[in-house]
């Protein structure tokens, strides 16, 4: 993907995505904190996992306040998984900074097609094996079966992706932090 001429009065976001256990959450983490970037924060459904706060790693909602999101038109997207449901609220965004959050694949299509956005997106890559170690320790008893059911659908969700996109890899965190600013910072003329 080359640099751009910026796109004036559209809210600019970066989206990463990629497979589970890549390091989307640890890399989008550390870049708002350390740049200038507005962290987007996702609402679902789900129960929060075992260390997730409210209005930090999501806006935990009830099924009605969701509904009531989406018929207000107040989500850009929105899908379900699981029984579950996922979605990124138009007020969650800022529009004086790049905004920076994690999407799953059909999350970051839709963003494309909305023509408020000026959309970055980047796949944020790990080997497997990197992968199942970050997905097995990140809590204390990890859900096994759920950790191998994400990964075979991993593999069939990233078979064809249909949009343009910059990959980095996350081995060395610090590393990939560097390659995405570097990735940002071009592309933003920034």
């Amino acid at each position: 993907m080359k640099g751009k001429v910026q796109v004036m009065n559209k809210i600019k976001i970066v989206a990463l995505f990629g497979k589970s256990g890549a390091g989307k959450d640890a890399i989008q983490k550390k870049i708002a904190s350390s740049n200038n970037y507005h962290s987007i924060v996702s609402c679902t459904t789900r129960p929060a996992r075992e260390r997730e706060k409210n209005g930090i790693n999501y806006f935990f909602l009830t099924n009605d306040e969701f509904a009531e999101k989406v018929m207000n038109n107040e989500m850009l997207e929105a899908t379900s998984f699981r029984g579950w449901f996922y979605g990124t609220s138009l007020d969650s965004l800022n529009q004086e900074q790049i905004n920076i959050g994690v999407f799953n694949i059909a999350g970051v299509e839709t963003l494309l097609e909305d023509s408020r956005l000026d959309v970055l997106p980047i796949w944020i890559s790990a080997p497997d094996k990197v992968r199942l170690l970050r997905s097995l320790n990140r809590e204390e008893n990890p859900d096994c079966a759920e950790i191998c059911r994400r990964f075979q659908t991993d593999e069939a969700d990233f078979r064809n992706i249909n949009f343009d996109y910059e990959v980095v890899e996350n081995i060395d965190l610090q590393s990939a932090i560097d390659e995405v600013n570097k990735i940002i910072k071009y592309f933003y003329s920034i």
